[in-house]
């Protein structure tokens, strides 16, 4: 089995298929998750993930990956984007060790929230932006 995954595609999978409570029309992350920065500034709220460490957890008994996962949450305004990112934060830190599918490549064994850092302020060119990191530990499906 496979020690390594697309673990921003997985996050993101999972992330915009939450179309009941996190996103879409009436839901804090409307436009979703993206693996690149949209253009323009942002009329609705969507967070832009990233790997941003991460390794290998191999052992006999465990094949899985431990990937770092940055999510920079944009909006239109400062307490859009907030409201967006507490939403995310709450939703991460809810994969508590079920089995979560992400996407068609990984599952999600558990989510360290000892490793949450975030909702965190953190503008920048593209407008109001928080960051919200945290450790996943995925299996290649």
């Amino acid at each position: 089995m496979a020690a390594f995954v697309d673990a921003e595609g997985a996050v993101a999978a999972w992330v915009n298929s939450l179309t009941g409570t996190l996103v879409g029309p009436g839901n804090p992350l409307m436009k979703g998750a993206f693996l690149h920065e949209l253009r323009g500034a942002a009329s609705s709220c969507y967070a832009l993930l990233s790997v941003v460490g991460g390794s290998p957890v191999l052992s006999a008994e465990s094949p899985d990956m431990r990937a770092r996962i940055s999510a920079s949450v944009y909006g239109p305004t400062k307490e859009a984007a907030t409201l967006a990112a507490v939403a995310y934060a709450n939703h991460v830190i809810a994969c508590d060790g079920r089995p979560t599918p992400m996407g068609s490549a990984a599952t999600c064994l558990v989510v360290d929230p000892d490793s949450l850092t975030g909702p965190l302020w953190s503008p920048d060119g593209a407008g109001p932006r928080l960051l919200v990191d945290v450790d996943f530990y995925l299996r290649s499906a």
